[in-house]
């Protein structure tokens, strides 16, 4: 076998390097502040039972019965499915959600996506398009607790 000349191993480290940062960058762009990681339960996976997870983002696109319950970003995609509850910080639906959920800030329902049920939120968005087919009740915003300051 006939080694590379010294150039060619120089060009193929630095298109190494280059792909590796435009990941990255890529990554980074999703994420404003720290990088975070996302969880998937991919396309033909099925899953009975309790997710729990905390701060972070994680991406249903198989088929969950059960609970949700996360601090995070739950995105459920475009084939993704949840039958049972869930109580999440955010979604983003693409796919379809059948039976209760409470979301604490944002929940945004895309032209694909399509909620039966209950849902609980200070924010609904329903793109044109997308589904929504039960009950909602709106709760104020959670504002961040301040200590009071007294003067003497």
């Amino acid at each position: 076998m006939r080694e590379k000349w010294p150039r060619q191993r120089l060009m193929d480290a630095a298109f190494s390097a280059i792909k590796a940062n435009r990941r990255k960058k890529f990554l980074g762009s999703l994420f404003s502040g720290e990088e975070q990681a996302i969880s998937l339960i991919g396309e033909g996976l099925w899953v009975e039972g309790t997710l729990k997870f905390g701060a972070g983002v994680v991406r249903l696109d198989g088929r969950l019965q059960g609970k949700v319950i996360g601090q995070g970003t739950l995105i459920v995609g475009e084939k993704g499915l949840l039958q049972g509850e869930m109580d999440v910080e955010t979604l983003i639906l693409c796919g379809r959600v059948e039976g209760r959920v409470a979301v604490s800030t944002h929940a945004h329902i895309t032209p694909t996506g399509k909620l039966f049920g209950k849902i609980q939120t200070s924010q609904l968005v329903i793109d044109e398009g997308g589904i929504f087919e039960g009950e909602s009740n709106c709760i104020p915003p959670t504002l961040p607790s301040t200590a009071s300051s007294k003067n003497p």
